[in-house]
């Protein structure tokens, strides 16, 4: 009866200390991205290239008026939100498996969101960059605009 006790008391030990190792490192790397280094996202920026179709509007509005459109996002800003046309992306896997579905947070300057949300910006060619968080946000350190 105690040799019995004393393998019960040691398989729960074992099992609560693998649990508590297991749920530690699952939880590390999602707190880490899984990369160990950067803790709010991807580090390496992400570069997307398209044009704002129509500022202070929703997708859904535009996706109701154009059907046929493709590759539509919302990105919203602490100003508004606006529908931006993709036409291309240096990361396809990693800004379709975060922005997904078609919605995205835009964080920058006031400056920036003003030029982004801009009448005499719209359907001319932008590519932002920026970093995209786990949290579906993108801070954006360039954008260039064609004129």
């Amino acid at each position: 009866m105690n040799t019995f006790r004393n393998r019960l008391k040691r398989g729960v030990a074992a099992t609560w200390l693998l649990t508590s190792l297991g749920t530690a490192a699952v939880a590390q790397g999602f707190v880490g991205g899984f990369s160990g280094e950067y803790t709010g996202g991807w580090h390496s920026p992400l570069q997307i290239n398209g044009s704002v179709v129509c500022s202070d509007c929703r997708l859904e509005d535009v996706q109701r008026a154009h059907p046929q459109e493709k590759d539509l996002y919302q990105f919203s800003t602490k100003h508004g939100a606006l529908v931006f046309k993709v036409a291309s992306v240096n990361d396809p896997a990693t800004f379709n498996a975060v922005v997904w579905p078609q919605r995205l947070w835009l964080r920058a300057s006031d400056e920036v969101l003003q030029q982004l949300a801009a009448e005499d910006t719209l359907f001319k060619p932008i590519g932002l960059t920026g970093i995209l968080g786990t949290a579906r946000t993108l801070d954006v350190t360039n954008v260039t605009i064609s004129r």
